[in-house]
């Protein structure tokens, strides 16, 4: 998956109700097809792909009109921070 898609699906698993995202085993492939992903990457691409997806999707006018804000990106790089569990 390129990085707009990887970024895309670890917000809608990091936003998911726990219960879904424990229940499912497809999720849970996913999500540890995404963490692989991720920590291939270098410390640098990391830096500049994720920068780009919160610029140009968590922080874009829609997202903003839809409700998102800096709430929302301070949740998920603390939970990706975190190791994304």
């Amino acid at each position: 998956m390129d990085d707009q898609e990887l970024w895309a699906a670890l917000e809608r698993i990091h936003t998911m109700d726990p219960r879904a995202r424990y229940s499912s085993s497809e999720i849970d492939r996913l999500h540890r097809r995404c963490v692989a992903q991720v920590e291939e990457m270098s410390r640098s691409d990391i830096r500049l792909s994720l920068s780009r997806y919160i610029r140009d999707e968590m922080l874009s006018e829609d997202a903003l009109a839809g409700g998102q804000g800096w709430e929302d990106v301070l949740s998920f790089l603390d939970w990706f921070d975190g190791g994304m569990e």
